[in-house]
């Protein structure tokens, strides 16, 4: 008896173990403090990580739109502010559907591309009651302006909005008469109000999202200008979007409406305010509290102060070129480099779920552009190597997820460190600038550097920028910053093959144009302007005096110097210790469990209800104190057993 008690002791422990050993994996902390999301708890919006995600989004009463996005994305960046004015916007339709953002970083790259994720920013809206096995039932929005986007979403509701009774009625009630609508309501109702308009108005679709929180006190329908119910009203075109109340005694009644002169406000805030004005007459419902709406007010707003008063202070600041001092005399460093490489093949080409076709083309010729000009140590350049065999071995099916698992093998003289030092020559002021970009060009300068410096005669001079213009084409994932690429190097078929400087001097030329075009940009780093490189302070003698030129041969000797190899500080990389190498295999097999854990909990979600800690050792405490008594118990019962027996 006693053993079959102490059984359930431990049976009880194992399983305290099991759920702890899961909590433990899954609470990592790699994106729990993100100081790089462009995204806080100051947004009217809800951050989404790979902790968070499936137990807010899937199975929710609501429908979710999501920004899938990349921190470092120059267009992201643009975008954050017109996203913020989408969820202020939509601050006060929760009851129906919630705004959320999701930073696809490394702790979040599988979710992102389970949801079939292929450039940022991305929008998806997620219907309720959505899990893993339906997320194709998502629908991706454009990211446009925040009022195409809204249009949008509303629309998309509407177009699911009969599936769910307690959401608002979008379709127009044209064909029924006054006395028919009561009957289409909760027996709870105490308001019942009408809009009319024209059919591709959205303000009774607003104003029905606006209120939907009192949806068993107040109901709200909207009829348009091809119906019976329309003629109810005796209206004119020039009357509407016009207001009604239906009363008890099935008769209407007009509510006064401010007329939008000049455009001042929209048509939802007018309805809005006539409503609430309504409502506080009235008494007509209970507990009617608006101070939502007027908190969302209050945020566009000041949104849109700040962006004004942006705007204003790039217009007045002129930038001098000498500004980047604190920039020019760094030299290119080897960590930047290795990070790129390391963004490029641990999360840019694995967000893709197939890799075929052109695709897998680009991504040979890519590898072997690497292989052949990367100046890198010995151990990354036989993880590069090992990289392209294996990928030359999978021509016929290679996804996203299995080259992932290629890129993560790594041996004592083959690897390529997933460090977590900061980046030093592209270093930004602030997380969310320069960066990983910032080191991609490094990289692809480095690289057409690299192949000018060879003593072959034999140089195929469009091999690099093929190369480059085919990993951006299939794998960066910044979507406006690739169109834009692509335009730039439309001619690259016209390209002087007999001019050993020419892919040095065009990447060059891109690159200052790419850096002209984002000047004063709200992508751009405010302690490390934009400026036409190489600066007058760094080199002097490349810009032709007294014009808007550069000296082709100064400027190229500048180049070779400034990126060849022999000017790369390699020392952080060099200097590496074999603790340090300790530890990243420790972090590195915890950021495996972590990824595989993700897609089984993804896919299953077996956990939801378990909180997303667990304080690790007091659990242990108790386990070791349960254990030690158990012990102590069995050993004392068992010897009293035999006292007795003798």
């Amino acid at each position: 008896m006693e053993f079959l008690l102490f059984s359930k002791y431990l049976i009880l422990i194992l399983l305290l173990i099991i759920i702890n050993n899961i909590q433990q994996i899954s609470t990592v902390p790699l994106v729990l403090d993100d100081p790089s999301s462009l995204y806080n708890a100051t947004d009217k919006l809800t951050v989404l990580n790979y902790e968070n995600f499936a137990s807010m989004v899937y199975r929710s009463k609501t429908a979710w739109l999501i920004e899938f996005y990349a921190s470092w994305c120059g267009h992201c960046r643009s975008y954050a502010n017109t996203y913020r004015e989408i969820a202020i916007n939509a601050w006060t339709w929760k009851t129906v559907v919630r705004i959320a953002a999701i930073n696809c970083n490394a702790g979040n790259l599988n979710l992102c591309r389970s949801h079939g994720v292929h450039g940022y920013p991305t929008i998806k809206l997620i219907p309720p009651g959505a899990d893993f096995d339906n997320v194709t039932k998502s629908v991706t929005l454009s990211p446009d302006d925040a009022k195409d986007v809204t249009t949008e979403l509303l629309t998309k509701l509407g177009d699911i909005h009969k599936k769910y009774k307690s959401w608002p009625r979008f379709t127009p009630v044209n064909r029924v008469i006054f006395e028919e609508l009561y009957a289409r309501v909760p027996s709870t109702t105490k308001l019942l109000l009408v809009i009319a308009e024209k059919r591709d108005d959205l303000t009774g679709r607003q104003i029905m999202l606006d209120f939907s929180q009192y949806h068993e006190q107040l109901s709200i329908f909207r009829t348009t200008t091809d119906g019976i119910l329309w003629r109810k009203f005796h209206l004119n075109l020039t009357d509407v979007p016009a207001l009604f109340v239906i009363l008890h005694n099935r008769t209407a009644e007009r509510i006064y409406v401010q007329q939008n002169i000049g455009n001042e406000f929209d048509n939802r805030n007018l309805f809005h305010s006539a409503i609430q004005s309504y409502i506080d007459k009235t008494k007509s419902i209970t507990d009617f509290d608006d101070h939502e709406y007027e908190e969302m007010i209050t945020s566009l707003y000041k949104l849109k102060s700040k962006e004004i008063e942006r705007k204003r202070i790039k217009e007045q600041n002129s930038i001098d070129n000498d500004i980047d001092k604190n920039t020019v005399h760094r030299k290119v460093n080897m960590v930047d480099l290795e990070l790129a490489l390391s963004h490029i093949i641990r999360q840019e080409i694995p967000q893709m779920k197939k890799i075929q076709g052109e695709a897998y083309t680009a991504l040979v010729q890519w590898l072997t552009v690497l292989v052949k000009y990367f100046p890198g140590r010995e151990p990354v350049m036989n993880y590069l190597k090992h990289l392209l065999s294996k990928v030359n071995e999978q021509s016929t099916d290679l996804s996203g997820d299995k080259f992932q698992q290629i890129a993560n093998i790594k041996t004592s003289d083959a690897y390529l460190p997933i460090t977590y030092v900061k980046y030093q020559h592209c270093a930004g002021s602030t997380p969310q600038y320069r960066g990983y970009t910032c080191g991609l060009w490094l990289l692809f300068h480095t690289l057409t550097i690299s192949q000018f410096e060879q003593k072959s005669q034999q140089i195929n001079i469009p091999e690099i920028p093929k190369a480059i213009k085919g990993y951006i084409q299939y794998f960066f994932t910044c979507q406006q910053c690739r169109d834009n690429f692509m335009k730039e190097t439309s001619n690259i078929n016209q390209l002087n093959t007999k001019t050993k400087y020419e892919a040095v001097m065009y990447l060059w030329t891109i690159h200052n144009n790419v850096n002209k075009r984002l000047r004063g940009d709200v992508t751009e780093d405010p302690k490390y302007p934009k400026v036409q490189f190489p600066s007058k302070y760094l080199c002097p003698q490349c810009q032709i005096i007294n014009a808007n030129a550069y000296d082709v041969e100064n400027t190229i000797n500048f180049l070779v110097g400034y990126y060849s190899e022999k000017n790369i500080d390699s020392t952080l990389v060099l200097n590496e210790s074999q603790d340090n190498e300790n530890v990243q295999n420790r972090q590195d097999y915890i950021i495996s469990k972590v990824e595989s854990h993700n897609e089984t909990r993804d896919h299953f979600n077996l956990f939801p209800i378990f909180p997303s800690t667990i304080p690790s050792f007091p659990l242990y405490s108790f386990i070791v104190f349960i254990v030690v008594v158990g012990l102590l118990r069995y050993r004392y019962c068992k010897a009293k057993r035999k006292r007795y027996t003798l």
